[in-house]
Parts: structure tokens; sequence; C-alpha cells
């Protein structure tokens, strides 16, 4: 299977990339083919400048590594994301690689009665994040945000309807045993990612 990992932190030390590393280790084990995208280390500006706005509507781009994103996705079985939940939703860049990336009449078309999404050769995705409130109260007062702004209203308007979604609250506070015991499950979770049922996080 050929895995695409995506990766937002612009700190190499973070906790995101010992999820990252983690993760990494596990699909090794498991043989994948792996192509790993830092989006930060990658210089990616996720801004859309007037110029890229005028031809958005005909699916059309300037920046080249948006059309080489493209070609990655295109390739890829299976997409994985890792970030940190950033004023509830995700960072600019990975923000900005959503709105580059994901063009009409290449991620999706416009039809009626609605739209219709064209990346359905993704077999499945895996989100992985971390934030600074407990998983239950990104739940109850924010209705986990990331649910249908990222899951519903991006991936699945693209097509892509299988998502595993695992969010480790209150990252900053909990102590050096719990952040091993996370990161072994996320090397867990890599090694079993063909075997698990893929479900949309509720």
């Amino acid at each position: 299977m050929r895995i695409m990992v995506i990766i937002d932190h612009p700190w190499q030390d973070s906790f995101n990339h010992a999820l990252l590393d983690s993760f990494m280790e596990g699909l090794q084990e498991n043989h994948h083919e792996i192509d790993l995208l830092d989006l930060n280390k990658d210089g990616f500006d996720p801004r859309m400048t007037a110029d890229e706005l005028a031809l958005y509507g005909e699916g059309k781009f300037l920046d080249p590594k948006v059309g080489e994103y493209q070609e990655r996705i295109m390739q890829a079985d299976h997409l994985v994301f890792i970030f940190p939940i950033w004023w509830q939703v995700m960072p600019a860049t990975l923000k900005g690689f959503l709105d580059k990336v994901l063009l009409h009449n290449w991620a999706f078309i416009d039809a009626k009665p609605q739209p219709i999404g064209k990346l359905t050769h993704i077999q499945g995705t895996t989100i992985i994040t971390t934030s600074g409130v407990s998983n239950g109260y990104y739940s109850f007062v924010y209705h986990n945000a990331l649910k249908s702004t990222f899951i519903k209203g991006t991936l699945r308007f693209c097509g892509i309807h299988d998502v595993r979604w695992m969010n480790f609250g209150k990252v900053s506070e909990v102590n050096d045993a719990m952040r091993q015991k996370w990161l072994r499950e996320v090397k867990d979770l890599a090694r079993r990612l063909t075997d698990i049922p893929h479900v949309l996080h509720k």
C-alpha cells in the first residue's frame, strides 16, 4: 500500500514530530511504500494570491508545488495527516494546502443536487492531532470542530469517506509516561493500518 503522510508543525522537536516518527516506524514494519510530505520543511507557501484565485474556478494553479502535490495524492492509497489543533482547527500551512491543492475539477466537480468528490481512489485517511484541551472539552465546548470543517467539510466533500481520527488532548500537561504510551499507541495504529475498519469519528 502506498501511504502519503502529511505533517504540519514548524518545530522539528515537537511532540507532533515524535508522533510522526512513531507512526513511520509502525508503517515501515509492515513494509508500506511511504511518501512523506513535511509542509514546513518543503517550504510550501499557503497564501492564495489574487492571480491564483482568478484561476481557481478553472481548476488551474500557478504554484508548481500544487501540481506536484496533486500527482503525489493521485498515487496514494491512504492519506495520513499529523498536526496540532490551533484555534480549534488545523494550522495555517495545512489550511493553505487544502485551499490551493484541492482544486475545483480536480478534487471535486460542481453537480446538482450536490458537488461530486473525485478523490475516490483514496481507500482511507488517518488523522492524528494534539490539542491543548481535553477530548471531552473539545467535544462539548467546540463540538469537535475538526469533524465538521475537515472530515465532513473537506475530505468527505472530495469523495474520501473512510476516516479515522485520533486526538491526544492536554498534550502540554501530561507526563512523559503518558506521552510514551501515546507514542506506542500511534506505532501500533500504523502497524495495523490495513486491518482496522475505517470509521468516521463520532
